[in-house]
């Protein structure tokens, strides 16, 4: 081996020490981006989630008409909470159902991140709430197909209603963002 060979090799080596050091760094970075982030979009913020939940409170009744070919169903939904609201509770519900299997927050996983549904119903919560909780008991497709590729949410049917709608205002209360095109 000659002294080019040695070179080559000793500054190959160096430039791969260089690129695991880099590697090494942005893991790094990464992480602490993600331990800043955490799982609730108002960790830093107490005041800024006391608003969002208390803007998601429940309203009183709601009254559901819908119709089909063969029967005219009216149904009056009570608006109501669990016994334990409290944001940590609901999450802790989440994900004891597998929610954040399918589900981010911030991106799309199988399905819609949780901030594009903030984003999508930012302009009528309280429909939203009582939509969003039959589609957690029911589960289903509908407009987020073009996202998912039509990949339907499983049905959650041994959960109460009022636990869906928990379950929904925590997903309304997280920080809105905009979905991508589809």
């Amino acid at each position: 081996m000659d002294s080019h060979d040695r070179r080559f090799l000793q500054n190959f080596a160096l430039f791969i020490a260089v690129l695991a050091l880099l590697a090494v760094g942005f893991l790094y970075l990464a992480g602490q981006i993600a331990q800043r982030s955490g799982d609730e979009n108002f960790k830093n913020s107490r005041l800024a989630e006391a608003h969002a939940y208390a803007r998601l409170k429940p309203v009183g009744v709601v009254r559901l008409e819908g119709s089909s070919a063969v029967t005219h169903a009216v149904a009056t939904v009570a608006v109501s909470t669990t016994a334990d609201n409290t944001p940590q509770a609901v999450h802790q519900l989440m994900v004891g159902q597998g929610c954040f299997a399918c589900h981010a927050i911030h991106s799309k996983l199988v399905g819609p991140a949780y901030a594009w549904v903030a984003y999508h119903y930012r302009h009528d919560v309280s429909v939203a709430v009582v939509k969003l909780a039959h589609k957690i008991i029911s589960g289903g497709t509908g407009y987020w197909n073009p996202w998912t590729g039509g990949i339907a949410m499983p049905a959650h049917p041994a959960l109460t209603l009022a636990q869906a709608e928990a379950m929904a205002r925590w997903v309304l209360a997280r920080h809105p963002i905009a979905p991508p095109k589809p």
